[in-house]
């Protein structure tokens, strides 16, 4: 698994900071920021959570584990997060035969 934190520059740069002004907030070098963009090291928890604080975003969009740097408002059930987990696991394909299922069902309602 690689450890780029490609987002990261991205939300920087969305935010109008330099990567040298959120080194100073965080209390590290801009090397150190430079090296956690390419990979080459992994920043501590706290320094990902403290980043996320500093950024209004979250540590999976810094860890690039979603695409989404805005955090959600929405409050799921567990039915719903399962939904929504399950569907993340489907190919391409599947995804757009389950939205297609699920368009029907909104259209027989509109009957």
């Amino acid at each position: 698994m690689e450890n780029k934190m490609t987002n990261l520059k991205k939300i920087v740069k969305s935010k109008n900071k330099s990567l040298t002004s959120l080194a100073v907030e965080l209390e590290v070098s801009q090397e150190a920021i430079s090296q956690y963009i390419s990979g080459k090291i992994k920043p501590k928890t706290a320094t990902i959570i403290k980043m996320a604080e500093i950024l209004n975003t979250t540590t999976d969009y810094l860890l690039d584990l979603t695409d989404n740097p805005n955090p959600s408002t929405l409050n799921f059930s567990e039915k719903e997060n399962n939904l929504l987990s399950n569907y993340q696991l489907l190919t391409d394909l599947e995804k757009a035969k389950v939205d297609g299922y699920i368009q029907a069902i909104i259209d027989l309602k509109k009957l």
